[in-house]
């Protein structure tokens, strides 16, 4: 290689380039020198004539040009990619990339010569330098992240105090979010717990009302003539006797079609599942499936269960199979126990003669399981062919094509949550009021916690102007700061989880007190997509609650903070950040804590209201007999014999029976027709509730006749046709005239129905809480409508609980086999109307006590801090003579200014958020006065108490101490 730098000294001599220019042109024509003559050295060129032809090239400029040229895209993309790399490798990578591209270059000939293919072939590597710098991104991640992430711990726990309180400050926000996104999970979103979930599909009819969308006709026709579906399986929710004897109890059970299990692709722990021939013959194949868990409880994990026969209904069945555990059936919150072919629904349920044959009978759930590539889309539009193809070739009866607006379209839905359409709708908007709530909570803590940051980057100016000074840039504090920020996050989430895991204990002790043949089983896990909720919501929180006293402790005044002169008493009156996110708190956590007052003052007014009925000394038990065997005359016969007994027992004031109480968990409703008045052809009939009852139900339940007479023992089977109306009905059907003596007929056929004389009015009794309005109610005798389930009303003279044990045995003297373990004060079956309330109360006023403490926490830690920056201050106006009232007034005259802001703004955002919440609230109205001005005066106590601790340390300041303080 030959030594050059006498030529570069004589074309030096001619362009005289600038001092900062020579010593770069230098270096970059010794390397442009070396490479061309290389160059044509091993193209074959002598020595003598590569060295003439690169002097001339120098002296005609060629090398010039090529060494302006350093903006060529390839070079200079190198020079954007090296950003990412590792400061300490950057300088040798860069190096050794461009030498390749200028290299590749050289060899390609001239930039200017260069065709496009071999311009794209240099642009082609120096991306793939990108790749190559990316490959060293864990150096930098060794370099850089760890760095500060140890920085970060050092710096946590140097102030374990301020590290303890943000921990638990997150902890609370973060692990009621995670509890209610728990919740809201296994509500809503969770999967069953099958195999391919994603693949199946539930199906619902027009608004999703209806428990049994399909008939079993239809299904079996949509399983037959479908093209989208691998297979579909129908069950009917049943309640089923299990036992003989003292042991029978109410089971609930599904009767499914044969090809149930291998639809949901759940394979017995022992046995099999059914096979298609159970599927072809009514009534011939009585054979059982348990669950996992009935299988522990009740055989104590027998493992020769199979083949054994167990009593269902009083008839005997064999049980062929014990299903998985953790599988309880297609609707998980409402486990089944008990899985029999649908070929025996006649003997389980005598009632359904007809539900097999009948295709207007919709008794039947369907799920089904989508071929591979068929969307979810797809197979309901081929699915809603068929059906309209089935309505066209046999539509529904008259009465019910009369029916406005009817909609018997099929709609596919992949099964999550509930599982039931109208039931996962409320829970849907009740979700979304908790986790409104608790977003409202967790912006509290945020705002907390950055109060806390902004303190601590105080007491930190002077290291961070330090570090300013020694020439770190802003965003290389802003990202430690926020690293610091991830840490805490990351804890608060941790202490967040085991904080929603208790929560979760006790939400799953609140079950609502639904009857004991429906069941409820709340499972409230922390699985991975909860973890990952958490996960997420720190990452968020963290740059919520660090990004602004980040980006706030980044640019402070050097000079100032590296004498240590803080100033902080020259800014005291300012209302700055730290005011702002307090007053911020304040506002939120009072419209937090008005949402709860009306919550509470709603559960108020529904606990005053006048149900229409007593309650004290009031019990009940409930009969399914259908289950039992008893048909319609010995159903009647039962009930007769049972009232007897019980009224006959000592301290029975009243006993009776109906097919269900009001304010309790059913309701029946009956379409009706006034007799004698014209119904147009395309209207409905009148719709309203409707109760079957025994003698002396009036006065066991302690409502009063307005008018007319009440039932008799001559109201029979074949006596007239009789019904007492209430009050509601009589006002709202027959204004200005007496309604008794008027006749009505019930049914979807009513015109033709036999007409039932109105004997009677009644009060009203409230028979849904949830209406807030009175129902129209008709009363009919049991006498002459017949109920398989009925519910035994006692009226004692004093405890009723005194009268369990007697009771049960009256019931046993008649039939040993009806369980009768289930006994209620009036009080407790009653409480589930009231159950949505007292639950939405507990929840949100909990929530909204804590949004207060950590808002009163938060304006603490401001006003001491106030405080301890007004130290000097103090310290000047108590030794000019101030008084020590003087100083509380000061200092709580600040905090009561930014009360008062936070006041005005809450009323005001509260104004406008709780109209939302009018649906949900009984009695009052979303802007009750009394909820907003007796929340208003707590949260301005409680804010005044926050400052006055401080305060009250301030006046006890030494003015001596104070005038030294820095």
């Amino acid at each position: 290689m030959r030594d050059w730098d006498e030529e570069i000294s004589q074309w030096l001599t001619r362009v005289r380039p600038g001092p900062a220019r020579e010593a770069e042109l230098v270096t970059e024509l010794l390397q442009r020198l070396d490479e061309r003559y290389d160059t044509l050295r091993r193209q074959g060129t002598a020595h003598a004539q590569a060295y003439r032809t690169t002097l001339a090239e120098l002296n005609d400029g060629c090398l010039l040009t090529v060494t302006k040229k350093q903006g060529r895209l390839h070079l200079w993309l190198i020079a954007l990619v090296g950003v990412i790399v590792p400061q300490r490798l950057r300088a040798d990578w860069r190096q050794e990339w461009e030498a390749e591209l200028r290299y590749r270059e050289t060899m390609l000939a001239d930039w200017d010569k260069l065709n496009l293919p071999n311009k794209l072939d240099l642009l082609r590597r120096s991306v793939g330098a990108f790749w190559d710098a990316l490959w060293l991104q864990p150096q930098r991640w060794e370099d850089e992240m760890l760095q500060d992430l140890r920085y970060g711990c050092r710096m946590l726990l140097k102030n374990p105090s301020f590290t303890l309180i943000a921990v638990l400050t997150l902890a609370l926000g973060i692990g009621a979010n995670t509890a209610i996104f728990s919740l809201t999970n296994a509500l809503l979103f969770r999967s069953l717990p099958v195999p391919q979930p994603e693949q199946l599909v539930t199906f619902n009819r027009g608004e999703g009302m209806s428990l049994g969308p399909v008939s079993y006709p239809d299904f079996v026709a949509l399983r037959e003539r479908n093209e989208v579906l691998s297979g579909l399986a129908a069950s009917h929710f049943a309640e089923l006797s299990f036992g003989n004897g003292s042991h029978s109890e109410v089971v609930r059970g599904e009767l499914v079609s044969g090809d149930y299990f291998d639809v949901l692709r759940i394979q017995p722990v022992f046995g099999r599942g059914f096979l298609p021939e159970e599927e072809r013959t009514l009534n011939t194949q009585p054979v059982v499936v348990i669950s996992h868990g009935f299988w522990q409880s009740r055989f104590n994990s027998n493992p020769n269960i199979i083949s054994q026969t167990i009593t269902v209904n009083r008839q005997k069945y064999t049980v062929v199979g014990v299903a998985p555990a953790g599988f309880n059936g297609i609707r998980e919150m409402f486990p089944t126990d008990f899985w029999l072919p649908l070929t025996m629904l006649t003997q389980v349920s005598p009632a359904y003669q007809t539900s097999l044959s009948n295709r207007h009978e919709q008794l039947f759930a369907a799920i089904g399981r989508l071929k591979s590539g068929v969307s979810v889309v797809q197979a309901q539009a081929a699915l809603e062919t068929i059906n309209r193809q089935l309505d066209l070739a046999d539509p529904p009866p008259t009465a019910r094509q009369r029916r406005a607006n009817e909609d018997r379209s099929l709609k596919l839905e992949q099964p999550q949550g509930l599982g039931i359409p109208s039931l996962q709708r409320r829970a849907k908007i009740a979700a979304t009021l908790l986790f409104v709530v608790v977003s409202i909570v967790l912006l509290i803590a945020c705002a907390n916690v950055a109060n806390l940051l902004l303190t601590r980057a105080t007491a930190r100016r002077k290291e961070i102007a330090v570090r300013l000074a020694l020439g770190a840039s802003r965003f290389r504090l802003v990202r430690q700061m926020l690293t610091e920020s991830l840490l805490l996050g990351l804890l608060g989430a941790g202490a967040g989880l085991l904080l929603a895991f208790w929560v979760n204990r006790v939400l799953m002790t609140l079950k609502p007190p639904v009857p004991g043949a429906v069941g409820f089983n709340l499972d409230l896990r922390l699985d991975a997509s909860v973890l990952g909720f958490t996960l997420l919501l720190a990452l968020l929180v963290s740059l919520l609650f660090g990004l602004v006293p980040a980006l706030a402790a980044s640019k402070p005044e050097v000079v100032p903070a590296l004498k240590d002169e803080t100033g902080a008493g020259k800014q005291h009156g300012r209302f700055n950040l730290r005011n702002a996110l307090v007053v911020s708190q304040l506002a939120v956590s009072l419209v937090l804590l008005i949402a709860a007052g009306l919550f509470i003052r709603s559960l108020q007014q529904m606990q005053k209201i006048d149900p229409g009925f007593q309650t004290e000394n009031r019990m009940a038990l409930s009969f399914y007999l259908e289950p039992q065997g008893y048909d319609e005359a010995k159903g009647r016969e039962f009930a007769h014999q049972l009232t007897e007994r019980v009224r006959a027992l000592p301290g029975v004031q009243a006993a009776t029976m109906a097919n269900y109480l009001p304010m309790g968990f059913m309701l029946l409703t009956e379409e009706v027709a006034i007799d004698g008045r014209a119904t147009p052809p395309d209207a409905r009939n009148l719709n309203v509730a409707a109760q079957l009852i025994g003698l002396d139900y009036f006065r066991a339940l302690g409502t009063p006749l307005v008018r007319g007479r009440d039932f008799t023992p001559q109201d029979s089977a074949n006596a007239p046709a009789v019904t007492i109306i209430n009050e509601t009905m009589a006002r709202r059907f027959f204004p200005n005239e007496d309604p008794i003596g008027k006749r009505l007929r019930f049914g979807d056929t009513a015109s033709n129905a036999q007409p039932c004389e109105i004997v009677g009015v009644v009060k009203d009794t409230l028979i849904r809480l949830d209406d807030q309005r009175l129902r129209a109610v008709t009363y009919r005798p049991l006498a002459q409508q017949h109920s398989q389930r009925v519910t035994l009303l006692v009226h004692a003279d004093g405890n009723p609980q005194a009268l369990f044990a007697a009771l049960r045995q009256a019931v046993q003297a008649l039939d040993e086999n009806i369980p009768a373990q289930d006994i209620k004060t009036l009080d407790e079956f009653i409480a589930f109307t009231f159950w949505p309330m007292q639950m939405g109360a507990r929840l949100v006023g909990a929530f909204g006590l804590l949004g207060l403490l950590l808002a009163s926490v938060g304006l603490y830690g401001v006003m001491s801090y106030a405080v301890a920056a007004r130290t000097r201050e103090i310290g000047v106006r108590m030794a000019l003579g101030a008084e020590r009232r003087d100083v509380l007034r000061l200092i709580v005259g600040q905090g009561l200014r930014l009360t008062l802001f936070g006041a005005g703004a809450g009323l005001a955002l509260a104004l406008v958020a709780t109209r939302v919440l009018q649906r949900f609230l009984f009695g009052i109205g979303a802007t009750d006065p009394l909820t907003f001005f007796g929340v208003a005066l707590l949260l301005t106590f409680v804010a005044l108490l926050a400052c006055w601790l401080p305060a009250r340390r301030a006046t006890q300041v030494d003015p001596l101490v104070a005038l030294r303080h820095q």
